[in-house]
């Protein structure tokens, strides 16, 4: 098998690569690696082994702190972490690939960094991983706050790394946990990089303090032209004292004070779906208002806004057996038909899917 000339696409579960091993994969395009185990070497002596390889997946993988990838061919890596946090020799990876034009990693890293080194032909980045504070993994009372604070200092500093390393992409698909740390960092007054994207996914659970991280989001992309926010109603973990302190901060900031003298020029296209496996009942007023505050807040500033577009995914809620997704973004439509608008060609469409 590691001699055929004619392999195209290939996964490998729970595989050892032995020490010497003659690999000639020359036809292969695809490969996807899940639970393996590689060091730097092997890393290099796969890829070069793989002359045609396009995409490669290391999924649930232990790899050694350096991914470099200099092959032409190679344009789409996938890096998959397990719903447990990471531990083990490895605290951080770094990723050397500047001819790579997709990348997707998503999984829960804990406090595993995952650090963009080259990434300059990038044109799709998909940032769907979780990191959460330190506290969530071990006991509160055993972490002091100093230890807290120094944890979140490193995240965001990764985060504006990041962002600075992408900000010439095309399209950026983002998790809920990047627009809270964007909107601590905007707290604090540093400045985001400018974002080139024209086409921006976020990927979010419901909380006021996510979209006000839209918010700023939206400020560094001029060039934006489809914004689709994915919306899951689930409860969040309880913020720590740290994050608890930068929310309190925005509770009776509006909008237009957050973001003052914003326009969207290129904006055309805004998409939101909502769905979840919990019951909207229970999904406070706030994060309502401050949804429809969002998409009002779009409309006003919008001048070449042509659709929005208002999905509810679920139609009967399990728990109380009622359309609760659909009643709330049925009511955010009706709100909205009747708000002002910049754009004078513009619609707004609301449709639900089972």
């Amino acid at each position: 098998m590691f001699t055929c000339s004619s392999l195209i696409t290939l996964y490998l579960s729970h595989w050892v690569f032995d020490k010497g091993l003659n690999i000639a994969w020359n036809s292969l395009k695809s490969l996807t690696l899940d639970l393996v185990e590689l060091e730097a070497d092997e890393i290099v002596i796969l890829l070069s082994s793989c002359p045609a390889l396009e995409t490669l997946e290391l999924s649930f993988c232990k790899v050694c702190r350096r991914i470099e990838i200099t092959s032409s061919n190679l344009k789409r890596l996938t890096l998959t972490y397990p719903s447990e946090p990471l531990s083990g020799e490895y605290d951080s990876l770094e990723i050397f690939a500047p001819h790579l034009k997709h990348l997707d990693i998503s999984g829960e890293l804990g406090d595993f960094k995952c650090m963009l080194v080259n990434v300059s032909s990038l044109v799709i980045a998909r940032l769907t991983f979780s990191m959460c504070c330190i506290t969530d993994y071990w006991n509160k009372e055993d972490i002091k706050q100093d230890s807290c604070r120094d944890y979140h200092q490193v995240i965001r500093n990764l985060i504006l790394d990041h962002l600075q390393k992408l900000s010439y992409a095309t399209e950026l698909i983002i998790g809920c946990w990047f627009a809270e740390v964007v909107l601590m960092m905007k707290l604090e007054g540093v400045m985001l990089p400018e974002l080139r994207c024209k086409c921006l996914t976020l990927e979010l659970l419901v909380s006021e303090y996510n979209l006000y991280g839209i918010a700023s989001f939206l400020q560094t992309s001029p060039l934006l032209e489809s914004l689709n926010i994915n919306i899951t109603f689930e409860y969040c973990d309880s913020p720590c004292q740290l994050e608890q302190s930068y929310f309190a901060e925005v509770e009776n900031i509006n909008l237009p004070s957050w973001i003052p003298n914003t326009m969207f020029p290129n904006l055309k296209n805004v998409k939101i779906v909502g769905c979840g496996t919990r019951c909207l009942k229970r999904w406070s007023e706030e994060g309502f208002c401050k949804l429809f505050e969002l998409s009002n807040f779009l409309l006003k500033n919008a001048v070449a806004l042509q659709k929005l577009v208002i999905v509810a995914k679920r139609k009967k809620c399990f728990t109380c057996s009622e359309n609760c997704v659909s009643r709330h973004l049925s009511q955010l439509a009706k709100k909205l038909l009747d708000s002002p608008r910049l754009s004078t060609n513009f619609v707004i469409l609301y449709q639900e899917l089972a």
